[in-house]
């Protein structure tokens, strides 16, 4: 009778993804939620597989990867649920960990960007603003659909009337110093391991790596005060140095890619056009029906239902349509999209990385010196662009980003949200131990998209922020 109520599912990264006894099958039924089913049609990084072809996986697997990382770091807090004898706060952890990316939007931070993009240029009253920022605001859906949903009404079935609030607490981290709460949300978590490992092996790029086992097996649990947290003696610490790099350099080589950008830039474009001609009442010159889930979403945010509809494939259903639309903005973005006909982009940060190369006193920056002089240099140019009327306009669009390798918060003796690792008997964050995380090393973008076909003078953009670069560099 045992084996019927363990089932598996195959994955090329954990290989089975286990749900073991009655209680874990019981979570299992999520799966066949229909909002938990959305997620096999929102690929987990957006528009990437215009870069890379093969990173087209989706949340629905990433949200299975989780829930395995996860379950095995709560077998280190609760050595009895390999068991199948689960606390309540560790079901709702594993809940959490499958549920913890069920309100994301299609092209995920993308759709998040075309309404404040819509939002920025188009007045409305109050409450539906308000209405369509929390819409999109793929956190606060995800704590929606967990506690006013089918999802909602299955996990009260699951664990009872208070269930869906642990583990919509869970995800939105009430509680920092939960132990539980770091597994599903912390600088080392379940989420950030898989898609760390998930997200290279897709896009078919290798950045140093990442021994998920070893660090899993030596995973130990710590109290400090009042917080529980997981550990690693220093003998795992060179695979935590690898974890921290390799997360770190997934971010210039796919999430921040300057394609993939611009292609996020130009959906934000068109959706946000689309949101006005909806709201003017023009729907037809959008090229949609009437009755389109994009109309009906944009006409009743908070509704659920609505939102259930926005996945990706309804994007590339509707692409057609919008090269069909009437409104000249709506289809010619539409058709460089489908065509792959990528906005032009000048990198400032390129250009002052060369302009300070060609320096006699370059010898003298040490790197840390160098990046900090250049990320300056980026943000003092980019402050004068805006005022340079001659040469820009709402065609062109300032693209800028911070990535560090680590946020340090170099608490003694441990803490749920740091990277907790144990030397000489005293745990410290990994930032106090390790050079290369206390590098402080961060990955900055600073790039300027345009749209030739309102950007006439594209060359004289071009000289001034060189020229702009030339003269913040003779003041350094």
């Amino acid at each position: 009778m045992q084996e019927l109520l363990n089932k598996v599912i195959k994955d090329p990264i954990h290989g089975f993804i286990d749900f073991n006894g009655a209680r874990e099958n019981d979570l299992k039924d999520l799966l066949s939620d229909p909002f938990f089913q959305r997620l096999r049609r929102v690929k987990q990084l957006g528009f990437s597989d215009y870069v890379f072809p093969s990173a087209a996986h989706s949340r629905f697997a990433h949200s299975l990867g989780v829930f395995k990382i996860a379950k095995r770091m709560l077998t280190i807090i609760e050595p009895e649920g390999s068991r199948g004898h689960w606390s309540p706060k560790a079901e709702a952890c594993l809940a959490a960990a499958l549920l913890h990316d069920v309100g994301h939007g299609m092209f995920s931070h993308a759709f998040e960007k075309a309404m404040e993009f819509f939002l920025a240029r188009n007045r409305l009253d109050e409450a539906k603003r308000e209405s369509l920022e929390e819409a999109v605001d793929h956190e606060k859906v995800t704590q929606k659909i967990i506690v006013d949903s089918t999802i909602g009404k299955a996990l009260i079935n699951f664990g009872g009337t208070e269930f869906p609030a642990m583990v919509r607490d869970i995800i939105k981290k009430a509680d920092k110093n939960c132990i539980y709460t770091s597994v599903v949300s912390s600088q080392l978590d379940a989420d950030r391991l898989d898609y760390a490992k998930r997200d290279a092996y897709f896009a078919g790029v290798s950045s140093g790596g990442i021994d998920l086992d070893w660090l899993l097996r030596n995973l130990k649990v710590g109290e400090n005060g009042d917080a529980r947290f997981l550990y690693l003696d220093s003998k795992a610490y060179i695979s935590l140095e690898q974890f921290t790099v390799t997360l770190f350099q997934l971010y210039p080589t796919i999430y921040l890619h300057k394609k993939t950008r611009g292609l996020e830039f130009m959906f934000a474009l068109l959706l946000s056009r689309v949101f006005e001609l909806i709201a003017a009442g023009d729907v037809s010159a959008t090229g949609l029906s009437d009755t389109h889930p994009f109309v009906r979403f944009f006409r009743d945010p908070g509704n659920l239902d609505q939102a259930r509809l926005l996945d990706d494939t309804l994007f590339w259903g509707a692409l057609h349509q919008f090269r069909e639309a009437s409104d000249t903005s709506v289809s010619d973005m539409a058709t460089r999209i489908s065509d792959r006909r990528i906005l032009p982009m000048i990198d400032i940060w390129k250009v002052a990385d060369e302009v300070l190369a060609l320096s006699p006193n370059i010898v003298e920056f040490t790197a840390k010196a160098r990046v900090e002089q250049i990320e300056a240099i980026c943000k003092a140019v980019a402050e004068k662009l805006p005022k340079e009327t001659s040469i820009w306009s709402d065609g062109c669009y300032y693209d800028t980003y911070n990535r560090p390798i680590y946020k340090p918060m170099s608490v003694v003796g441990g803490d749920p949200q740091q990277i907790n690792v144990s030397v000489g008997g005293q745990i410290l964050d990994i930032a106090s131990i390790s050079p290369l995380v206390a590098s402080a090393a961060s990955f900055n973008i600073h790039r300027i998209y345009y749209d030739d076909r309102k950007v006439r003078n594209a060359d004289e953009l071009k000289k001034f922020i060189r020229d702009a670069v030339e003269t913040e560099m003779a003041c350094v």
